[in-house]
């Protein structure tokens, strides 16, 4: 099946190193809990996608990537009724996401070699060479397949750690 993966021009190299490994699906908002898994998409274009709200532009290229049909591949709307709670669908729906009914989530790794292609979204041309270096202060590394879990611990520890500093009573009652 021939879905799209967007992200940013910082993960380009390590996607192209590693192929998609990580995605955080989260399933428990309230709990800071949830799976590994690389969302996906129909719509060729990234609006609607819910891909702001980080330091990057996660928007800026689109990846065609060939992706198995096995039980990894999940449908979000259906996965999502079946396996969250109201509380947490509604969170994850909340912001710029538009095109929930779009989307996938792939709970597998899907190497290189299903890249079809790399475009720029600002362009529209091809990235024919997607996987080269980049300037060091704009590169993200990128994650092996067999340290997605230690990835995702990782991811949840900081946001919940930001989360508890944005919503820490100030010191003195000052605000």
């Amino acid at each position: 099946m021939i879905l799209y993966h967007f992200t940013s021009a910082a993960h380009l190299r390590g996607i192209h190193q590693y192929g998609l490994t990580v995605g955080d699906v989260v399933t428990d908002i309230a709990g800071f809990k949830g799976k590994v898994g690389v969302w996906l998409t129909t719509s060729p274009t990234p609006e609607g996608q819910g891909l702001g709200g980080t330091i990057v532009d996660k928007s800026d290229f689109r990846l065609t990537v060939d992706v198995p049909e096995n039980n990894l591949l999940q449908r979000w709307n259906k996965w999502a009724r079946e396996k969250l709670s109201q509380e947490t669908r509604v969170a994850l729906d909340a912001g710029d996401i538009e095109r929930t009914d779009y989307f996938f989530v792939y709970f597998g790794w899907l190497p290189t070699d299903r890249i079809l292609d790399v475009a720029s979204t600002i362009t529209g041309r091809a990235e024919m060479d997607w996987g080269r270096e980049r300037p060091q202060s704009h590169l993200a590394p990128g994650v092996p397949f067999r340290e997605r879990y230690h990835w995702q611990r990782r991811t949840l520890r900081k946001v919940h750690e930001m989360l508890t500093l944005m919503t820490a009573e100030p010191v003195g009652g000052l605000h």
